[in-house]
């Protein structure tokens, strides 16, 4: 098991993570590090609760958002599906205009 001690807002965090996951942790904290200066940035020290929840809201806003996409792009048609569709719908059109005339 490996140990991490990450740096979030001037604290020192002591994590333990499988062998080989360090470089990952450290990268994660560093990210929830500099969101939160930024939020110190724009909102001033609101304690370290406090802007470590509004950190994890935002983080879970953009998790929430990207399943939504994830889903979406799961449902919608690929490319070669969506090529065999619209020759399919050209095909019926021209069946259509053929009764049509007819």
């Amino acid at each position: 098991m490996g140990q991490v001690t990450l740096k979030i807002n001037g604290f020192s965090y002591l994590l333990g993570c499988p062998d080989g996951d360090e470089p990952s942790l450290v990268a994660l904290g560093a990210e929830l590090d500099r969101r939160i200066g930024a939020i110190k940035a724009q909102l001033g020290n609101l304690g370290e609760g406090r802007l470590l929840v509004i950190a994890a809201i935002q983080l879970a806003d953009e998790l929430a958002d990207l399943k939504r996409e994830l889903a979406a792009a799961r449902t919608a048609p690929d490319g070669e599906t969506a090529q065999a569709l619209l020759g399919l719908a050209r095909r019926l059109e021209g069946v259509a205009n053929r009764l049509a005339e007819a």
